[in-house]
């Protein structure tokens, strides 16, 4: 990756401070995350984390920490030649990437199953990047398709059905700790809320009124919601 990282850098940056551009990211690329991290809470906390999901478990020189926006920048840099290839050179109109996810449309299926190989091949040669065998769709558009948690129909985004499932217990252990200590609302609520604000940006105001609906209706429930139900705050007495 440095190296790609780099040759991009020199070959798309051309202001003063490039050598000080090129040397950030060299520090940050050859970081290793794992060496001294401390992990917080108990070690059981751990034990669902699959292993392809944890640096610990990456080999020697692979991975990126998740959650890093310089993860998610160099991403691009690395991928850049490959969404050229894929817009230029393979002529895909439409076609999108968030950093190792991406999504193409054609009118035509047997077209999408032609390229399979042909970008298999591109991304294992100059990238040293499979793609997953599992993780490979094709789905006719009426249907939808799921994409970076959402669920993408024809003017329409909907929210995908595992961040639903994990907005629900969310919701529902609010509502068991109603009368408990106020800094364990607060944390619940703070992620109640997180949820809400990813939302937005679906197509999801029926979910919303329905989960919110439920907490401020509790009885002695001391909490409001918005109108949009897209935050939840408690009153003040």
């Amino acid at each position: 990756m440095l190296v790609i990282v780099l040759n991009f850098v020199e070959l798309n940056y051309h202001k003063k401070d490039k050598s000080l551009i090129k040397y950030l990211c060299t520090t940050i690329i050859l970081t290793i995350p794992v060496e001294g991290a401390i992990k917080l809470g108990s070690s059981k906390n751990w034990d669902g984390l699959p292993k392809n999901k944890s640096l610990f478990y990456s080999k020697s020189g692979h991975g990126l920490p998740i959650g890093n926006l310089t993860s998610q920048v160099f991403a691009n840099f690395y991928m850049h030649d490959f969404d050229s290839f894929v817009k230029e050179e393979l002529k895909i109109k439409y076609y999108g990437r968030y950093v190792d996810d991406f999504i193409i449309c054609n009118q035509n299926k047997n077209e999408l199953k032609k390229l399979i190989p042909v970008i298999k091949q591109k991304l294992l040669i100059d990238l040293k990047l499979e793609l997953h065998p599992k993780k490979i769709y094709l789905q006719h558009y009426k249907k939808g398709v799921q994409f970076l948690g959402a669920y993408l129909k024809p003017g329409r985004v909907y929210i995908g059905n595992h961040t639903k499932e994990n907005f629900y217990p969310k919701n529902h252990k609010l509502t068991l700790i109603k009368n408990t200590i106020s800094s364990t609302q607060n944390d619940i609520l703070a992620v109640v809320n997180s949820y809400l604000g990813l939302m937005r940006h679906f197509n999801s105001y029926k979910i919303r009124k329905r989960q919110v609906l439920k907490l401020i209706k509790t009885p002695k429930f001391s909490f409001y919601t918005s109108n949009d139900f897209l935050k939840i705050s408690k009153k003040q007495h």
